[in-house]
């Protein structure tokens, strides 16, 4: 390709032209207006978090790689988004005009989602309200998709995960839109462990932690010990021994609590100890 005169070749990628001007066919690659690219209505990612470096990429030097498309409608005067969403968005943002694109042939939808979802699912690029919905809506809406297991299939993965994911969707309605708002990058598997929970106010609880940082270690952590409150602990069998909880501190001295009935739970240890520890203080 001949430059422009005066121009050189980053000057055109920075411009989004690399490879060509108005429509010019590179290696099976066209340069194609900004205008002509249409989002897939049924693209998983719903949200487009972290775009600000991207952007700043894009303006500095351009799109790096095509965004891959298929010719929408008979005319081939548009094309619909295969792989590249962000790509795009960020484009338009940074005020590109033009930019390169690879033409892959239509495929039927079933096929062309599965990709989608299959690498989304290896990156963990879409979030997890996100990508529970896409599952479903495969589950729902193609006929040759007819249980979880075909799903674990076609994507590569097993039923656990399927249905481990699928679950996310049973958490309250005002749960799963902060989760799918948020632009922090929340991972499945503390997703997974919080919907397995029963009490909508730990989820809420452990949903407002992972959004303001918390680990897959910290919120495995806390599940942990949300399961083990009320978790009874019995005394030695056939001994008749009431069961007790042991607290070693660093004072030289060992609280312990033991229940005067069967059971011990964590609630009954945590309300013994704050008793006690009310009529220390006013003995002292």
């Amino acid at each position: 390709m001949k430059l422009p005169e005066g121009k050189t070749r980053l000057d055109l990628v920075r411009q989004g032209l690399a490879g060509g001007i108005n429509s010019t066919k590179k290696r099976g690659r066209l340069v194609v207006s900004i205008d002509r690219l249409l989002d897939d209505p049924k693209n998983e990612r719903k949200v487009f978090r972290n775009l600000d470096g991207l952007i700043a990429s894009v303006k500095a030097v351009g799109l790096i790689e095509p965004i891959t498309v298929t010719p929408e409608g008979d005319a081939g005067e548009t094309f619909r988004i295969v792989t590249g969403h962000r790509r795009h968005r960020a484009a338009k943002a940074a005020g590109l005009q033009e930019v390169e694109i690879l033409i892959r042939e239509p495929e039927d939808e079933l096929t062309r989602r599965v990709k989608s979802i299959v690498s989304n699912v290896q990156r963990e690029d879409v979030g997890p309200v996100e990508m529970a919905e896409a599952l479903q809506s495969l589950l729902d809406e193609d006929e040759r998709v007819k249980t979880q297991e075909d799903l674990a299939k076609l994507i590569g993965k097993d039923k656990a995960w399927v249905s481990s994911m699928l679950r996310i969707l049973s958490l309250p309605a005002p749960l799963q839109r902060k989760v799918g708002t948020s632009q922090l990058s929340v991972s499945y598997d503390s997703m997974i462990k919080i919907a397995r929970l029963d009490d909508p106010g730990e989820q809420g609880r452990l949903i407002d932690a992972v959004l303001t940082g918390a680990s897959v270690r910290e919120i495995r952590g806390q599940i942990g010990t949300i399961k083990g409150k009320d978790k009874p602990v019995a005394g030695k069998e056939g001994t008749g021994a009431k069961p007790k909880r042991v607290y070693h501190t660093k004072y030289k001295a060992t609280v312990i609590v033991q229940a005067s009935g069967k059971t011990l739970t964590a609630d009954q240890c945590i309300g013994a100890l704050s008793e006690a520890l009310g009529q220390a203080t006013s003995s002292a």
